[in-house]
């Protein structure tokens, strides 16, 4: 048996070789052009703006301040409330040894609140003031809830608050020499000066009741609950803050030698408890319009666009075909507000079903450019594009298929049951990238709502948007 085998092999190669000598031009080489065909059709996508009031607005990041859009003649206003993060098991120096005041009690020599910032967007000259609060400690803020931008500060303040302490800046600090301002190393800064008693409090509270600086869920129930920085005035201005930090200044005698050193108490708004921005705007449902030739996109916490996928009729006539490419291009709007009061366009957006905006930035998703893509702002050609959507338009193909059939429906019957379900929705957003060293692929670990002022108008609404539809099938 395997003597017939090899005899045959021999002749199959040596019918080849002749074959071959023949006729080298077709060597066992098909040419997909014969067998696989492919069309493009451009579509139509409507537009609209879409209200985004209410984003999660926990965040690494505060804001504070309030901008004029010239363009949309509207005002964003940021104001924030934060806790305040102690290493676990905070120690402070002994009793015995922290210097007393005269009558032989522990008080803080002063205490403050540092906001530092690298980010502001408008005059940095502009005189800003505001007023802080501390939180009430009977409503916590909670680490196992979520906050939005349109959260009602009153109901974390004490029944009849008032302000611990009004402060009166400009985010370029003139009380500093222009040296150390343009130093390459000097950190913007505000500082607030609290009372007294306020520092006082919490060294007393470090030494009564230790166990309360175990960890910062100990310390924010029962030392501090929080501050909330409000806006007095300011228009012109808003502050994006990197970290707050609570000062409490002390001296202390060295055991060794009996010398007063000078110390400080330090207590930071980290990732590890909540900082939160509350966001309002005004007259922005006044701004949605479909009788205009374009749509919004302002953050933050303002206007998104929604986009209704054309499904049904991109997949028309083409049971047999699989789309290869599906290219969406958006075509910004130039300003037109005057100079001093343009605002600048969101550098990154997400696309993402409608129906899962808020649960994408809940369970902190990032996207699997399947039901959600991200691209940025290409500034050579004004436009924010989007290069292969055929995953999603496939994706939601299917669904709709699978559903009419396991739902018994027709078309009409799922379009008016399910309204959102060819709807994508675009937000400005912060991405933050990590490359792998291995792959060199560089790839979101974490995406956000952009808190940055931004504002911008792209082609839409009354006029149609174009997708580009690729299709490839066997002939």
């Amino acid at each position: 048996m395997n003597y017939k085998i090899a005899a045959m092999a021999t002749l199959v190669a040596a019918a080849m070789l002749t074959a071959c000598e023949e006729d080298t031009g077709s060597l066992g080489i098909i040419d997909n052009t014969d067998l696989i065909s492919t069309s493009a059709e451009a579509f139509n996508v409507r537009s609209a703006s879409v209200l985004l009031d209410s984003v999660i607005a926990n965040s690494n990041k505060s804001y504070l301040g309030e901008i004029y859009d010239g363009e949309t003649q509207t005002h964003i206003r940021a104001e924030f409330l934060t806790q305040f993060h102690t290493f676990e098991d905070y120690v402070l120096p002994d009793e015995n040894l922290i210097v007393k005041n005269a009558a032989g009690q522990i008080e803080a020599d002063s205490v403050d609140v540092r906001m530092y910032f690298q980010n502001f967007f408008g005059d940095p000259t502009n005189p800003m003031k505001i007023q802080v609060f501390e939180l009430d400690s009977t409503n916590v803020l909670r680490e196992d809830q979520t906050y939005y931008s349109d959260i009602n500060i009153a109901d974390y303040l004490p029944q009849g608050a008032q302000p611990m302490a009004t402060k009166t800046f400009s985010p370029l600090d003139f009380t500093l020499p222009e040296a150390d301002r343009t130093s390459v190393d000097y950190y913007y800064n505000v500082r607030v000066r609290l009372p007294k008693a306020f520092g006082t409090r919490i060294l007393n509270a470090a030494n009564t009741h230790p166990e309360w600086f175990a960890n910062s869920w100990q310390f924010i129930h029962h030392v501090c609950p929080g501050l909330y920085f409000k806006l007095q005035s300011g228009l012109g201005t808003m502050l994006e803050l990197d970290v707050s930090a609570m000062n409490v200044y002390f001296r202390y005698r060295s055991e060794q030698n009996d010398t007063i050193y000078p110390a400080v108490a330090r207590f930071s708004a980290t990732a590890e408890v909540i900082q939160s921005t509350a966001i309002s705007n005004d007259n922005l449902a006044s701004l949605i319009d479909p009788t205009k030739p374009y749509t919004y996109l302002k953050s933050p916490a303002g206007l998104a666009t929604e986009l209704t996928l054309p499904v049904d009729e991109i997949f028309a006539n083409h049971s047999g075909d699989s789309i290869s490419r599906a290219r969406l291009i958006l075509t910004r709007m130039n300003s037109t507000a005057p100079e001093d009061y343009a605002l600048s366009m969101p550098q990154k957006l997400l696309l993402v079903r409608s129906q899962e905006v808020t649960s994408f930035f809940k369970n902190r998703k990032v996207n699997d450019n399947q039901t959600s893509y991200t691209t940025e702002f290409d500034a050579t050609y004004n436009t924010y594009t989007f290069g292969n959507l055929s995953r999603l338009l496939s994706y939601l193909h299917r669904e709709k298929q699978e559903g009419m059939t396991a739902k018994g429906m027709t078309s009409d019957q799922w379009n008016a049951a399910y309204p959102k379900w060819n709807k994508v929705t675009l937000v400005p957003v912060k991405v933050t990238s990590v490359t792998n060293q291995s792959t060199g692929i560089t790839e979101p670990v974490s995406i956000t709502h952009d808190f940055s002022v931004t504002s911008t108008r792209i082609v839409g609404g009354s006029e149609p948007i174009s997708i580009q539809v690729v299709y490839s099938g066997y002939k």
